[in-house]
């Protein structure tokens, strides 16, 4: 409840306590308690909603975690790029980003797009 709108709200809330109606009349409290319904609801939905970005967010870091394919053992699995060591023998196809230094075994010719790398848009080609 730390915003501009609470903050209105919570004035309009006391204000229906503090002023009374005129005529002799005492505090308004129906108003009162619908203001503080109100908060109450905005305040959750808030929190909702934050808890629910958040999630998403963590999801979202979690799944673009670089990861690649890679020869351990006799056998391809599937593992987190921070965790290559040098020697380490990944497989790479279209589009993929190569998680480490890398040097070309067998394959096709590359283009490689190094501008991530370098900070310019050269563009390189790669043979075997």
């Amino acid at each position: 409840m730390w915003n501009p709108l609470s903050w209105v709200m919570e004035a309009a809330a006391v204000m229906a306590i503090v002023l009374a109606n005129g005529g002799g009349e005492g505090p308004d409290w129906q108003d009162f308690v619908g203001i503080i319904c109100l908060l109450i609801i905005n305040s959750t939905i808030s929190f909702i909603e934050e808890n629910n970005a958040g999630n998403a967010a963590a999801a979202l870091m979690a799944r673009l975690a670089p990861k690649t394919k890679v020869l351990r053992d006799g056998q391809w699995q599937e593992t987190d790029a921070a965790i290559l060591v040098s020697g380490d023998i990944i497989s790479i196809k279209l589009g993929d980003i190569i998680p480490a230094d890398a040097r070309l075994l067998e394959g096709d010719p590359l283009k490689i797009d190094q501008a991530s790398a370098l900070l310019d848009s050269d563009k390189s080609q790669l043979n075997n």
